[in-house]
């Protein structure tokens, strides 16, 4: 194993203190920086002297423990966050993601796993690159509203605006309409990856990827799988870290998922793409999808309502100042509905900048690349 970095340890448990302290001294006697009694000690210390990872003991007040961290994590972004806790609820440790933690250690049985956990949480060449990459995650609304089209299109303007590498993740286990689109037979699937028992890492999320195109990749979904999130996470966890670590984007195409699943995608992600059409039913679905998000407490600056197939010349089925009050919104974006132009790209496997780059709609997926990137562009309605 590597040499560690300075580690500090926050408890007010010295029975756990100490059990630490006995771990680490057996292999790592030199690593452990210090132990703090709370939050507010913890980040005098990682204000005077540099750790790289911190160890939060949650168990005093759980909730209190992971509104402090979700304070401190982001003025520390070169301190790797673990969080320990003799309780190991899915809601618990979902909680602990969103507060910014790496990793979720039982204190009951940590000692066993310690190397492997402090090697997971190293600050090495791959965890800073993960630094760069981003996650974008698709809902959509209903079945047939075209989230697979913008997922992909969204994707390779990415690939081109960027010139770096993205990953296509299809997490629909009904049909996986990613490898049908792209004409993709074979390879790995998502469901391949998270069931590996070993450690997942960036190599491993290349590797088992199938190339599409130059700096494109896909991992294709196991049509059929069950989607259980107490079997996905952490490994779902692990894989979207990894992912981050390898690509410069990941944009994970996310229908029919149990809510679990769809609050560890929203907190991975740095944007929530939540696709409909402006229809009555597809309304009153957004409207109940925004409500679950923001119960996640997803910021509201990450989610991007997208109202797909617009008509602008016709008008939609229901206006757009109505779309916003039913669903409950500021600001909505869309894509304009070009049938033809878009079954041929689906018949074909390609994106519009193959077959129709200086469409229309291929110009809105362009502007909808902007406005992700933090730029106001003529999408936001």
């Amino acid at each position: 194993m590597k040499s560690l970095p300075q580690i500090v340890l926050t408890t007010e448990e010295a029975g756990f203190a100490e059990k630490f302290k006995q771990a680490m001294h057996a292999n790592h006697s030199d690593s452990l920086l210090g132990t703090c009694m709370g939050m507010s000690e913890l980040k005098t210390c990682l204000g005077d002297a540099k750790a790289s990872i911190a160890i939060v003991d949650i168990d005093s007040d759980p909730p209190r423990m992971l509104r402090e961290l979700d304070q401190l994590v982001p003025l520390f972004p070169s301190t790797r966050f673990a969080v320990a806790s003799s309780e190991s609820s899915q809601k618990l440790m979902l909680e602990a993601m969103q507060a910014g933690a790496r990793h979720f250690m039982h204190k009951k049985s940590f000692e066993p796993e310690l190397d492997r956990i402090l090697e997971r949480l190293l600050v090495d060449d791959t965890k800073v690159a993960s630094a760069l990459g981003q996650i974008v995650t698709v809902f959509s609304a209903s079945g047939g509203c075209g989230a697979t089209t913008v997922c992909l299109n969204l994707a390779n303007e990415f690939r081109l605006e960027s010139m770096q590498p993205v990953l296509t993740i299809d997490m629909d286990s009904c049909y996986g309409a990613v490898s049908s689109y792209l004409g993709i037979t074979g390879g790995y699937s998502i469901d391949d990856v998270l069931k590996r028992n070993d450690r997942i890492d960036s190599q491993f999320i290349t590797t088992s990827a199938t190339k599409y195109k130059d700096n494109f990749d896909v991992l294709v979904s196991a049509t059929g799988a069950s989607d259980n999130g107490s079997d996905r996470y952490p490994h779902l966890a692990d894989a979207l870290e990894a992912c981050k670590g390898a690509y410069k984007y990941t944009i994970i195409d996310a229908p029919r998922l149990p809510d679990q699943t769809m609050r560890l995608l929203a907190s991975a992600s740095k944007a929530v793409l939540l696709v409909f059409q402006a229809n009555v039913k597809d309304i009153k679905i957004a409207k109940t999808m925004l409500s679950a998000l923001r119960e996640f407490n997803v910021s509201s600056d990450k989610i991007f309502p997208l109202v797909n197939r617009f008509n602008q010349w016709w008008g939609p089925l229901v206006p757009l100042e109505e779309v916003k009050k039913a669903v409950g919104t500021e600001h909505l974006y869309t894509v304009r509905n070009n049938f033809k132009k878009v079954v041929n790209c689906v018949n074909r496997g390609k994106p519009l900048s193959e077959l129709a780059p200086r469409s229309g709609i291929r110009r809105d997926f362009q502007r909808l690349v902007n406005n992700l990137h933090g730029h106001n562009g003529n999408g936001k309605k």
